[in-house]
């Protein structure tokens, strides 16, 4: 009789201990699938909400950084430039060539040099070089230094972004020292320029830095966002009056009109193509940046991809 109790009592421990291992394995499992699914971000699956930017030791502004690539490009971000949030990056913080990018940099500098802007000119022999030039007369069809703008902005020019730095109060070596001090002095430690153009593969930076000097080029400086809001441009020469229509090297504008208010485009051999793209949101204006992409349609979907991706976070955006 009284081994039958014991083996009773011996039963009725070990069902208990069952039900009890049985249940914590339920309010685990319920759990980490609770923690997965809060581990998406609003971007929808493939994308990974990891580690916080104050875990990483980067910036307090960023949400979170992904470790799944996804992105052709060789680096991707997107940032609101009002708040300096980092909404989504991938591989940002590596030094990477910028190409034409860099004329948002060398148009900042010319702005602070008050160049004048009514000012008649032309471009000499010296500046034709390679890539989005301006097709005038050198030496003898004249433009305002406000057409050479446009062209160097809106159209890439790079014999008009060069023609510019001639028309400040600069030589060519101290202008681009400005460059580099105002890039110290927007704490964008990761620029670098060699030139103003965007010709030289050692015109350098983060995608990180490039969105944040994309965002203070095109928040502070209204003529610049007005360049870059241009699908094209037209000059009329002021002696010979030929009509030149330079137009924006982003085929975006062309394909998916009123999606972004502003873009800078940028392309070399060892940078592959890089693009900028802003918008403005009720939460403030947001940049994408995209580098190193080996397909010029490709970097374009991706840079805009990334801007919806910002836009996801702000509700109603306004164009």
């Amino acid at each position: 009789m009284r081994l039958a109790a014991i083996t009773k009592f011996v039963m009725a421990v070990v069902v208990v201990f069952v039900v009890v291992i049985f249940g914590i394995q339920i309010v685990y499992s319920r759990d980490q699938k609770t923690i997965g699914q809060d581990n998406w971000g609003v971007f929808g699956e493939g994308v990974q909400k990891t580690d916080t930017v104050s875990e990483v030791g980067i910036s307090e502004n960023f949400d979170s950084v992904p470790v799944v690539k996804t992105l052709h490009s060789k680096a991707g971000i997107v940032i609101n430039a009002d708040t300096g949030r980092v909404i989504y990056a991938e591989n940002a913080f590596e030094v990477l060539p910028m190409a034409s990018i860099t004329k948002l940099m060398s148009g900042m500098v010319a702005l602070d040099n008050k160049i004048p802007l009514k000012k008649v000119v032309t471009i000499l022999q010296d500046d034709y070089t390679i890539g989005g030039n301006l097709r005038i007369v050198a030496g003898r069809e004249t433009v305002t230094v406000k057409d050479l703008f446009y062209a160097s902005i809106t159209g890439s020019a790079n014999n008009a972004a060069l023609s510019i730095t001639k028309h400040v109060n600069l030589s060519a070596t101290d202008f681009v020292s400005a460059m580099n001090r105002k890039a110290v002095e927007l704490k964008l430690e990761s620029l670098h320029f060699q030139e103003a153009s965007g010709l030289s593969p050692k015109n350098t930076g983060t995608a990180y830095d490039i969105a944040r000097m994309a965002g203070y080029a095109f928040s502070r400086y209204p003529l610049i966002l007005d360049a870059a809001s241009q699908k094209e441009y037209k000059i009329i020469t002021q002696n010979t009056k030929r009509e030149h229509t330079i137009k924006n090297p982003d085929d975006l504008f062309e394909r998916t009109p009123g999606q972004f208010l502003a873009s800078k485009t940028g392309y070399l051999d060892e940078a592959l193509y890089c693009l900028v793209l802003a918008k403005l949101t009720p939460d403030g204006m947001i940049i994408a940046v995209t580098l190193g992409n080996a397909d010029k349609v490709d970097s374009e979907r991706e840079t805009l991809q990334l801007l919806k991706r910002g836009e996801a976070v702000s509700v109603g955006a306004i164009y």
